[in-house]
């Protein structure tokens, strides 16, 4: 029968205590208890951990190597118990989030600097990619979790959470005719040069089939995949687009304005998770500090839209 860690424990504090006494009392066990664990633990090692003389235990070279590494294995177990309390309180770990490009830009950079500064421990990796990418790296957990446009009809071996929706606007420059509107319908656009936003990754926007056929009518066609692009050449008088309110609220100076879009239209954000793999803390942590500030975002665009 080998040792055990009540012994070891005992042990222990006789060599600290420096008697079979002290152990008992600082343990809060009787004396004859602490006697027998350690007659049971020198007749389990086949050798003596300590010289009796008179009431004194001296330890014997054994006894002290033995001591040397039982110190180790207690220093050991602080840190193993210091690492535990960590993954409890979300202090430490690895994300992986892949997200879609239109919410990497501003937002989410955001949500992971303010997380990260009260996780310093936690390792963090986001790669950018297509909505399409990242439905197919959450499914295989290659990532612990995906943030992009909600995908079309099932996606296999992924679970969608809604995180965010995002209405289009049309935006201009301040000085554009369409200004004295206060809302944009697509037909007003014609003859101002619709600059066309195309989802990244081939997913259809719910306008792209209008915006097309009205582009057919145009005589220039102007194509982004990037919103804040779009912002870029509309501020440069290329034309007018139509964007995520998101976009157009991060790009708002002194050249470029936006009014709502009609009829309703917006990008579905959705979080995605794999299926019968679970979340770690410190990932369910984070998808609860995004899913707060995702809602404070749509309060805030909505007043503004508003306004």
């Amino acid at each position: 029968m080998g040792m055990n860690i009540r012994q070891i424990e005992i042990f222990k504090a006789i060599m600290e205590g420096g008697s079979v006494t002290q152990a008992a009392h600082n343990l809060n066990i009787a004396q004859p208890s602490v006697s027998k664990h350690l007659k049971l633990l020198e007749y389990d090692l086949g050798f003596a951990l300590f010289e009796r003389s008179g009431n004194k235990l001296i330890a014997t070279p054994e006894g002290q190597a033995l001591f040397d590494q039982v110190g180790r294995v207690y220093t050991g177990l602080g840190f193993l118990q210091n690492f535990a309390e960590d993954l409890r309180n979300n202090q430490i770990g690895e994300l992986s989030l892949a997200a879609m490009p239109l919410i990497s830009q501003k937002w989410l950079p955001g949500c992971i600097a303010g997380f990260i500064s009260a996780h310093r421990k936690v390792s963090f990796s986001l790669p950018v990619r297509s909505s399409k990418w990242i439905a197919t790296a959450v499914a295989a957990r290659r990532v612990n979790f995906g943030i992009g446009l909600r995908p079309a009809g099932t996606s296999p071996g992924i679970q969608v959470i809604p995180l965010m929706r995002l209405p289009f606007v049309c935006v201009m420059p301040p000085n554009h005719p369409l200004t004295e509107h206060s809302a944009i319908q697509l037909d007003m656009i014609q003859g101002h040069g619709l600059i066309a936003l195309h989802s990244f990754d081939g997913q259809p926007l719910i306008f792209e089939t209008l915006a097309k056929d009205f582009q057919s009518r145009e005589r220039r066609k102007i194509e982004t995949f990037a919103a804040n692009v779009a912002c870029e050449m509309v501020k440069l008088g290329a034309g007018v687009a139509l964007v995520d309110a998101l976009t157009a609220r991060d790009n708002l100076d002194e050249n470029l304005t936006f009014r709502p879009f009609l009829p309703d239209t917006a990008m579905d954000i959705c979080i995605m998770t794999a299926v019968h793999w679970p979340l770690t803390r410190i990932a369910r942590s984070l998808i609860a500090e995004m899913t707060e500030r995702a809602q404070a975002t749509e309060r805030e665009l909505a007043s503004i839209i508003e306004a």
